[in-house]
């Protein structure tokens, strides 16, 4: 039900948030909604809530955080797009495992020599990271944000897809990732990272 409740929520906020943004944000709130019509946006929803541990059950029976108003969460949506750097012109389905990883070395320098920019697309949109040489689609990682300041004695225990095993936490700060400066992040980035 909590999950429903926050896919409601989110069908709510990104159609208030309709026509507030380039066409670039309006065409990405587009595809975001049209997941949430999808039957699985509630398990993708339930799996987000379960395996970030946060409303996991103590060894007391209560939960590290009760869970918070639906709206509220929804409200706090963020949406980012990793837009990858990909292959021009594009390998052969044939080409040899070789072949693929000469044209990962050599990218940089081809795109040099030919004017490509390696930042943008010719549509100016940037790219996040650079991509295998493989088809990459455009990901968008939908995140829903909360201040757990002075709600947690413990921290919780990242968990399994399902909730129910404990897996180790890997943290990784958004300075690190050098998402919020200037930086060039897309060494940082790899192709598939999936949220």
């Amino acid at each position: 039900a909590f999950a429903g409740d926050i896919r409601d929520g989110l069908r709510a906020e990104l159609a208030a948030r309709a026509g507030s943004g380039d066409a670039w944000e309006e065409s990405t709130r587009s595809v975001v909604r049209s997941v949430l019509e999808k039957p699985n946006s509630l398990a993708a929803i339930q799996g987000t809530l379960r395996m970030s541990g946060l409303f996991a059950r103590t060894a007391t029976g209560g939960r590290y955080v009760d869970p918070a108003n639906a709206a509220d969460l929804a409200e706090s949506v963020r949406i980012y797009t990793m837009f990858p750097q990909m292959p021009s012109p594009m390998p052969a389905p044939s080409a040899t495992p070789e072949e693929l990883r000469a044209e990962m070395s050599t990218r940089a320098e081809r795109m040099k020599q030919s004017g490509r920019d390696p930042h943008t697309d010719r549509h100016g949109r940037v790219f996040t990271h650079i991509s295998t040489p493989n088809v990459s689609n455009t990901i968008h990682g939908v995140y829903l944000t909360l201040d757990a300041t002075g709600l947690l004695d413990d921290i919780p225990p990242a968990l399994d897809l399902f909730g129910t095993k404990e897996v180790e936490r890997e943290w990784v700060s958004l300075r690190d990732l050098r998402v919020d400066s200037t930086d060039d992040p897309k060494p940082t980035f790899i192709s598939g990272f999936i949220v």
